[in-house]
């Protein structure tokens, strides 16, 4: 029965790469909610902007006022989402190559297997064949002595 003698690496570079994966999967969650936040706050910008606007020509300073200083809320909090939007798009590209990683690893370990496995089967088929010869070899020499 065969045996890889490098099993257990393989099963924890098998779990390394699952749990990469996972982390991967929960990073590019962040990664998008981060994304939507910043785009949310980006269109209410771009309302209040509109408002601001309208309110300037109408001149009415006392929501003129209010309204730039929702304006000015506004874009710093966008400044804020989109300081961590980029956090998280950078973060994603660390795990991304991270778990590229990993998975190169396994399939390193994955080769190593199947090149073992294949010296294992022809050391098993050599020595078949060798048992054949040999009863082969037997047998002719029976036959040639009772002969």
């Amino acid at each position: 029965m065969y045996e890889f003698p490098l099993q257990k690496v393989l099963d924890y570079r098998l779990q390394t790469e699952e749990k990469e994966q996972a982390y991967l999967a929960q990073v590019q969650r962040e990664a998008e909610k981060a994304r939507l936040a910043f785009k949310t706050v980006e269109e209410d910008l771009k309302i209040s902007q509109q408002k601001y606007a309208a309110l300037q020509k109408e001149l009415q300073m006392g929501e003129t006022l209010q309204a730039y200083e929702y304006l000015s809320l506004l874009a710093e909090r966008l400044q804020v989402y989109e300081h961590e939007m980029l956090k998280q798009e950078e973060r994603l590209q660390q795990q991304v190559k991270q778990t590229e990683k990993a998975m190169q690893e396994r399939k390193i370990m994955d080769k190593l297997r199947e090149k073992d496995y294949s010296r294992y089967h022809l050391q098993i088929t050599q020595a078949e064949q060798r048992q054949t010869d040999e009863i082969a070899r037997t047998l002719y020499l029976r036959q040639k002595a009772n002969s």
